[in-house]
């Protein structure tokens, strides 16, 4: 899979700065029924005169094992000689405790001093099957601190309801470190409600995020306002391909009171490329300070079934 990202040049002209190519499979001979897969991801950027140079290498690879999953990943960072650095790594295990019950660990590594991968950053995740229509999930984000500890950093708990066969609603709650009080402690900070809808028209999606901030300043209680709005609909298309438009609503921070307005637009076409694959393009705009939506960056991805 090819995907390209372009940008307006010095003369008004749309030149590509930055591809992305992505090669995967299965390491058994048997397919996917294999308990192991590999992936690579190699990022090339432009330089002003065109030239297409490797910038950043991801692999990863995914194996299975007595009901457990487990992907690794690293990725290695070119140097001004073009010689790749390891930079990063990245470890993911999904165990299923039950038949209800799915937990999954993150763990995100940085290089240390040492020259070795550090753990930095952490994901604690539990979500359970509370019957056929409620999904419910908490999670946990530490980091470690100058002492080497992990420290909770935030939290979230809430649940998905499915409402009919067409509808579905998920609430989270997302608790963050309150500075004013002990290191350690969490407090209430947003609360995201994603409401989904299907019909024969398409899918809609909308997700609303209500902030304690959302009205200019940090309030001392728990009252939550409307602070940003993601509206998502995605409609088939002929051949089998599909056409997504997303807008971003949100407050004007020199105005929090005055009502909500898109400040950013998501054009996304997926169309077949008659060769077994399929095409995406990708085109976003932003509000500019008169008002008027313009095209800020626009993208190709190009997937080929192998």
């Amino acid at each position: 899979m090819i995907e390209t990202v372009e940008a307006l040049g010095i003369e008004g002209n749309w030149e590509p700065v930055e591809e992305t190519v992505t090669d995967a499979g299965f390491t058994g001979s048997g397919g996917p029924a294999q308990a192991g897969a590999y992936a690579q991801r190699d990022v090339f950027r432009f330089d002003l005169q065109h030239r297409r140079t490797l910038a950043e290498t991801t692999e990863s690879e995914v194996t299975q094992a007595n009901g457990s999953t487990r992907n690794v990943q690293r990725t290695w960072i070119a140097d001004l000689d073009g010689r790749l650095t390891l930079s990063s790594g990245y470890i993911e295990e999904t165990t299923l405790t039950s038949r209800s019950v799915q937990q999954t660990d993150e763990t995100r590594s940085r290089l240390s001093i040492e020259g070795s991968l550090q753990g930095t950053e952490r994901w604690q995740s539990t979500e359970q099957q509370v019957n056929s229509a409620v999904v419910r999930h908490d999670s946990a984000y530490l980091v470690r601190d100058v002492n080497g500890q992990w420290l909770l950093s935030e939290a979230r708990s809430g649940e998905s309801r499915g409402i009919g066969s067409v509808e579905r609603v998920e609430e989270e709650a997302i608790q963050r470190q309150n500075l004013t009080e002990v290191v350690g402690a969490l407090a209430l900070s947003d609360k995201v409600v994603t409401r989904t809808s299907e019909s024969s028209a398409g899918d809609r999606v909308v997700i609303e995020t209500y902030s304690q901030d959302a009205e200019g300043f940090v309030r001392n209680d728990n009252h939550l306002a409307l602070r940003q709005r993601v509206s998502r609909s995605t409609t088939a298309t002929a051949g089998g391909g599909r056409s997504i438009i997303e807008e971003i609503e949100e407050r004007n921070p020199m105005a929090p009171n005055d009502p909500m307005h898109v400040t950013q637009r998501t054009v996304v076409s997926v169309r077949s490329s008659g060769r077994g694959g399929w095409v995406t393009e990708r085109q976003i705009f932003e509000r500019d300070q008169n008002g008027r939506m313009f095209l800020v960056t626009k993208d190709t991805e190009v997937a080929t079934e192998k």
